[in-house]
């Protein structure tokens, strides 16, 4: 197999634009480079990660580390930032299992390769150059024919790919039934991307690439013409999809959850002077009594239902960022509440308040033990 000279595409800070080699006219389809939120994160760069999670413009994290540089603390507030609406990138297949993929180690002697060099997040890195194919239905894949892509060595002369399995999507394989080399998964309101640095010059690299960051940022594809946009990107407004992750995947760490606890239905006394607040854009703080029994809290790792007799109160983000939820045990949980409407008694009158025009509620005080 013959590859064309040229640099990789490392996808370090000042190369996420769009490649040269594509045709301007296409090229104008695609949203600039300041407008797609993409931040890499290199090895000894980790500890830039939580901040990153809480910029509201920053909509793609692209992980350019190894499986020994991971810190697993970190798996579950990705994952709870991921399905609040925005996108990860993994490049080594040895970190997927913590995010819901299998893992496949594969041979020289499995898929033609070539040996090669490249630069993942600044780290030279011996590898191979390959050829895999545009495979699936997804938007991603619009335009795109073969793709020239260098894989990492990991391990013992082993290159990693992942089984399409479970709720993994393939996007590039070397034939229709093999491993990917390229895949992603839906989780929530946002998407996982396992991916190899590739050659834009070369074959299709570049529309893949343009693709996968203009959809990864929450964006349509250009059409195959580049006349009209497809596609369903994930984003804060994108509908909630449930992750299925390949079963035998390493186990998420712990977050600040608290553990599973016994769900109580506790009413708030008739007479209590300390009522319910409910703070909503446009109208200020309605003062009641919130009749929801439960709502349901996604953290990441974990469903939790929220009761009147364990939290204290819920803070609720209006720019796709994370929920926060204040338990009266002193714990906080970062997450999404899944509940699209709240319901509040105010004297009376019953009222039902959109999820996205809630500021954050409070529960009474005032707990009847049961």
């Amino acid at each position: 197999m013959r590859f064309l000279k040229g640099a990789l595409l490392v996808l370090g800070l000042t190369a996420w634009g769009q490649a040269q080699g594509m045709a301007e006219s296409l090229k104008s389809e695609f949203h600039k480079e300041s407008e797609l939120g993409a931040k890499p994160v290199a090895a000894g760069e980790l500890g830039s990660v939580k901040a990153l999670m809480a910029d509201p413009a920053v909509r793609i994290i692209a992980l350019q580390i190894l499986r020994e540089d991971m810190d697993e603390s970190l798996v579950g507030p990705l994952t709870a930032w991921v399905q609040a609406g925005h996108s990860l990138w993994i490049y080594d297949a040895r970190i997927t299992p913590l995010f819901g993929f299998q893992p496949v180690m594969m041979k020289k002697n499995q898929f033609t390769n070539k040996d090669e060099k490249g630069t993942l997040g600044g780290r030279g890195l011996e590898g191979v150059g390959t050829v895999a194919l545009a495979m699936g239905n997804s938007a991603i894949n619009t335009g795109v024919g073969q793709v020239s892509a260098f894989l990492p060595k990991v391990n013992e002369d082993e290159y990693g790919a992942v089984n399409v399995t479970a709720d993994t999507q393939a996007l590039l394989r070397f034939t229709y039934n093999s491993p990917a080399v390229a895949a992603y998964r839906r989780e929530g309101r946002g998407l996982i991307v396992f991916k190899p640095l590739l050659w834009p010059e070369a074959l299709s690299g570049d529309r893949f690439q343009s693709n996968l960051l203009e959809f990864s940022a929450g964006f349509q594809v250009p059409g195959p013409a580049g006349s009209d946009k497809i596609g369903k990107p994930p984003g804060p407004n994108a509908e909630y999809i449930q992750g299925h992750p390949a079963t035998g995947t390493a186990a998420v760490v712990n977050t600040t959850a608290p553990e599973t606890r016994n769900d109580r239905v506790v009413a708030l006394p008739k007479n209590a002077e300390d009522k319910d607040e409910m703070e909503v854009i446009g109208e200020g703080t309605l003062v009641g009594q919130i009749t929801n029994e439960k709502l349901s809290f996604e953290t990441g790792t974990a469903s939790v239902k929220l009761t009147r007799a364990e939290v204290d109160r819920v803070e609720l983000s209006t720019a796709g960022q994370l929920d926060t939820v204040y338990w009266r045990d002193g714990h906080t949980s970062k997450g999404l509440l899944m509940d699209k409407r709240l319901e509040i008694d105010v004297n009376g009158e019953s009222r039902t308040v959109e999820k996205k025009l809630v500021k954050k509620f409070r529960w009474s005080k005032e707990v009847a033990q049961q």
